[in-house]
């Protein structure tokens, strides 16, 4: 190792140009992992390569609804307690979101109703007072403790150990502070830093309207459960016996289980929640991105490859030297091996610190997710490293074990005797570096292939019809629970602010809603149809918003039928709703929905007929399948919860601004969740973030492959006009023109750059037709996208065949034969 540093000491242009060539492939690697790692990254618990989600699959209950219903009831979770045999523990825990009051100040809370023993079986110790106890919480008449994430008591009471005991409010009830839970530990949501945990008990109190069982109820699925798996027991297995519960609780309750399948995932791969459509999409983009970067890779190791053999040519010489003196072969081997691998950590190690700087950059993108704590941590841990060093030792291995075997394989008597013949014309070397030039071409082609798929995919997903017109639409969240209002306050504070917004210069139009368009907070409920039992005997989950009049004109979703809501649609009214386009079909297929009556589950025996038919939209994500959705007035489904939309030409800065100032005016003290353009939220994780993010990775590793592509081309090209100087000083000196020796020498590289377009497309529709079945919209790869890419690729690498063309033209081929 020692000479094989004090040989690169003397041949820095060839070090620096490996070096980098390395760090290059092993970087992208390491960014693709470290994403990858981060997104499904072992929790922080224990036993945490054990721990497992059970995920429900209903029969059609001809919603369309039946993908996102994943959850359990309350004695669902009792049943899977009593006769699993699988698991050591079972947990259960929901989303949960509102306000937090204390010291008279209120702000937005995030937080996790969980069963007792949420702490105990994962193995979190509390980083101040206690946790909760296994069982506590999980009766309707329990107490409400409220354990505090690290983060948020950190920010919110500064660390202070004394908030232990502190009686707070959420959601104006009123609960005790009794812990805090591991710095470590940021809840079982992805991505998201969770603020508090409060037990079950707080969920059963906090169900509206017709206030049901929570601990008893069936029919009230809110639940994720997840549990740890008893040593030896398989994921098969867990499967079978889940399987096997189901259908034994299907038999025992037709009314609420008819339909009901469950299976067993991964924890890693059910986050947030197991929605099927998520769960089969995520291995698959992970393996390709992680394809795509070996692509690159390999791209990497086979210019180093090249290179390297053009070095064994001309260090044959010394090799032979070194073997008369009595080195043998493996020895020989092992010296032009050792010096690849220096050559590789060093490119390893500065691959690691671009992979950083890279992550860095793609967790700036922002999320769109407004006021949630949100967290993106790509910093790379043991696993990233060891993937680094496995990429690292596996290029160097595969880029210098052929120069290797070959520069090891000398004729000492011929070389000595100045007659030795290139490694390269007498041992394949030429072959080998022609095949190497057809497979770079043909692997750049395919990632640039891939690259313009995806940027077509994301092209395609900016244009989706999400259902409204977002531009030039502000929205602001606001709830008054947060400061202390009553319901009648609440209402007032609500009918003032739109009403002043709307008289502000250059507002065209405002209305409210509980929830804003591809957004996570959203509402819903089941229905039943007047006249028709459900479909097996289950009633459809269904998302709504409660809106204000003027809704539809401020968010211009086109009504098809009907009518939108007026001021007449008052809390005394006649209660009326408008209804999707999907969910009209639906629930009434056939049928004219107007005028059909469904209600709820929380509103009890009240009906709601319908008045109007909207347009279909986006309501979850941009990715999600058409979903059907409805929307009541404001004023008969009370929310503190209120999302002001602004429709306004005016520059954003200043459409912020003096709405801002219009809420500070009515209370000083309002606290604002959220303040931005709606076109904001779609560019974050709901809308095109993903997309944007396979756009750029896709893009950066097609223009790496397209680099080292022509770099290769370039090199490969050069050698072979050096190792023919002779024959075209020849050919020169019996009257070839230098137009004839240029298309000679453009001629062969043409050759190869040929062949590895055919292979590039032939490789590139495979992976694109791979791709498209599983991730219908992520990538956009057809005809134009095809032939775009091949035309460039094909010029470039052309181009690379010019230059050392043009130089062997210009030769004097006296001088070539003067030196033979």
């Amino acid at each position: 190792m020692r000479h094989a540093l004090r040989r690169l000491r003397h041949d820095p242009g060839l070090a620096l140009l490996v070096t980098l060539t390395l760090a290059l492939g092993v970087g992208v690697n390491s960014a693709i992992f470290s994403i990858m790692n981060a997104l499904h990254r072992p929790l922080p618990v224990r036993d945490a390569g054990r721990l497992v989600a059970l995920a429900t699959r209903h029969a059609d209950t001809g919603t369309g609804m039946e993908g996102m219903q994943y959850q359990f009831s309350y004695p669902a979770l009792a049943d899977f307690r009593a006769q699993s045999r699988s698991y050591a523990d079972l947990i259960a825990f929901s989303l949960g979101h509102g306000g937090l009051s204390t010291g008279g100040k209120a702000e937005e809370f995030l937080f996790s109703y969980v069963t007792g023993n949420y702490f105990s079986a994962l193995g979190i110790p509390p980083a101040a007072g206690r946790v909760f106890a296994p069982g506590e919480g999980e009766s309707p008449d329990s107490a409400v403790p409220l354990v505090l994430g690290y983060s948020y008591w950190q920010k919110r009471f500064g660390g202070d150990m004394g908030v232990v005991g502190r009686q707070v409010r959420i959601n104006g009830a009123a609960t005790t502070i009794v812990g805090v839970v591991d710095k470590r530990f940021q809840g079982t949501y992805t991505n998201v830093d969770m603020q508090g945990y409060v037990p079950l008990s707080f969920m059963a109190r906090a169900e509206g309207g017709r206030r049901t069982d929570f601990f008893s109820d069936r029919a009230t699925a809110k639940l994720t459960v997840m549990g740890t798996l008893k040593p030896g027991v398989g994921l098969g297995e867990a499967r079978t016996e889940a399987r096997m519960i189901a259908g034994r609780l299907e038999r025992q309750y037709p009314t609420t289980d008819k339909g009901i399948t469950v299976t067993v995932l991964p924890e890693t791969w059910a986050r947030p929640a197991p929605i099927p459509a998520m769960v089969a999409m995520a291995p698959v983009l992970a393996a390709l991105f992680l394809v795509l970067g070996l692509l690159v890779l390999a791209l990497a190791c086979l210019n180093v490859g090249n290179v390297l053999l053009v070095r064994a040519a001309a260090r044959q010489q010394e090799m032979a030297v070194r073997a008369a003196l009595g080195s043998g072969r493996a020895r020989l081997a092992g010296q032009i091996l050792g010096e690849i691998l220096v050559l590789a950590i060093a490119g390893g190690a500065a691959g690691v610190l671009l992979s950083v700087w890279a992550t860095d950059a793609i967790g700036a993108i922002p999320m769109g997710l407004g006021s949630l704590p949100a967290v993106l941590d790509f910093s790379p841990d043991w696993r990233v490293f060891a993937y680094a060093l496995a990429a690292t030792l596996l290029a160097g291995a595969a880029a210098g074990l052929w120069p290797a075997l070959v520069g090891s394989r000398t004729d000492i008597a011929g070389v000595l005797r100045g007659c030795g013949r290139s490694v390269s014309r007498s041992r394949g070397g030429s072959s080998l570096r022609k095949l190497m030039v057809v497979a770079q071409v043909a692997g750049s082609l395919t990632l640039l292939i891939v690259a313009g798929g995806f940027a077509g995919g994301l092209g395609g997903a900016r244009r989706i019809d999400v259902g409204f017109e977002p531009r030039h639409l502000a929205i602001f969240v606001t709830d008054t629970a947060y400061a202390g209002y009553d319901r009648e306050r609440s209402k007032a504070f609500h009918r003032e602010l739109e009403r002043r917004v709307r008289e502000l210069p250059g507002i065209e139009a405002a209305a409210t809603g509980f929830s804003m368009p591809l957004s996570y907070v959203q509402d819903g409920d089941t229905v039943e149809v007047e006249g028709r039992p459900a479909a097996g005997g289950r009633k459809p989950l269904v998302m709504f918003n409660s809106v204000s009049p003027g809704y539809f004109e401020t968010m211009q979703i086109g009504l098809r039928a009907g009518r939108g809501f007026r001021d007449a649609d008052g809390e005394g009214a006649r209660r009326v709703a408008v209804v999707n386009e999907l969910m009209g079909r639906r629930l009434w297929p056939g049928q004219d929905p107007l005028g059909k009556r469904f209600r709820m589950g929380r509103t009890g025996d009240a009906w709601w007929e319908v008045v109007g038919v909207a347009q279909d939209g986006k309501y979850f994500a941009l990715f999600e399948p058409p979903l059907p959705f409805f929307y009541v007035p404001a004023a008969q489904q009370f929310s503190s919860r209120r999302v002001l939309e602004v429709r306004s030409p005016l520059a954003a800065e200043d459409l912020i601004a003096r709405v801002g100032r219009e809420i500070r005016a009515l209370d000083p003290d309002m606290p604002v969740s959220e303040a931005r353009m709606t076109e904001d939220a779609i560019a974050g994780v709901t809308g095109l973030w993903g997309f944007r993010l396979g756009a750029y990775l896709s893009g950066a590793m097609g223009m790496l492959g397209l680099l080292l592509a022509l770099v290769g081309v370039f090199g490969v090209v050069s050698y072979a006009a050096r190792q023919s100087t002779r024959e075209i000083g020849i050919r020169m000196a019996l009257g070839a023109g230098r137009r004839d020796v240029l298309r000679l020498v453009a001629e062969r590289g043409a050759v190869l750059v040929a062949w590895g377009v055919v292979a590039g497309l032939a490789g590139a529709w495979v992976l694109a037709r791979l791709i498209s079945r599983s991730v219908p919209a992520a990538i956009a790869a057809n005809l134009p996208v095809f032939a775009a890419a091949a035309v460039f690729v094909a010029a470039m690498a052309m181009w690379a065949c010019y230059l050392p063309a043009r130089r062997a033209a210009r030769m004097d081929p006296m001088s070539v034969l003067r030196q033979e």
